[in-house]
């Protein structure tokens, strides 16, 4: 069985389409949530979203799409965005954003996993690679699950605390490697591994 993770995706559907094209053999996706905002591309990423066959889990931005209030919670210089990507976006994918799932555990591929956006109720809002490990536990929330896979930070990065392996896939739109590709990750027989894949930016420079 072949599951594809992916995250973080921000409204960049080149990304996106870079990687289930690479990875079209995935027989299931797991989505870890943050579709849509502060990428150029919100409604095609959407098309491309509404294709998978998965788990997909809410995320803050997911959230604050819903809930445009929040939006007073950012940074004034990118409000401008925001409401840019709220005034181009179909309606019809809200439908989509509400069905996403909240945080807790699932069993994809014959894997129970704990799946969580991963934010933190405190500062600093996500858990590094370098984060103490008790923050880690925080994303499990009390499970025992032996697998809690997570997004937010944008960093691919795996860690076992405890007997419970954290695995953070990177961000598909946003990557913070450094690279100009698209991070996320695949499950493939019950074995984990990071995954990196260029892709065309020119249609959205």
């Amino acid at each position: 069985v072949k599951i594809l993770v992916i995250a973080d995706i921000h409204g960049n559907a080149e990304a996106l389409a870079a990687v289930l094209r690479r990875e079209h053999d995935a027989e299931s996706t797991i989505f870890l949530g943050d579709a849509i905002l502060s990428g150029p591309q919100p409604n095609e990423t959407m098309a491309l979203l509404k294709k998978i066959t998965g788990t997909c889990i809410m995320g803050n931005h997911d959230i604050e799409m819903l809930e445009p209030e929040r939006f007073a919670e950012w940074p004034p210089q990118w409000l401008a965005l925001n409401h840019w990507i709220l005034d181009h976006f179909d309606p019809a994918g809200y439908e989509f954003l509400r069905e996403l799932k909240p945080a807790g555990e699932y069993v994809e591929g014959g894997l129970r996993m704990y799946l969580h956006h991963g934010v933190l109720p405190d500062n600093p809002r996500n858990a590094l690679p370098d984060s103490p490990d008790e923050r880690l536990l925080m994303l499990a929330e009390g499970s025992d699950c032996p697998i809690v896979l997570f997004g937010h930070s944008h960093i691919q990065f795996r860690r076992t605390v405890g007997g419970q392996e954290f695995i953070n896939p990177g961000s598909v739109g946003q990557n913070r490697c450094g690279q100009r590709v698209a991070c996320y990750g695949v499950f493939e027989n019950g074995k984990f591994r990071h995954c990196q894949t260029e892709y065309d930016q020119q249609p959205w420079l």
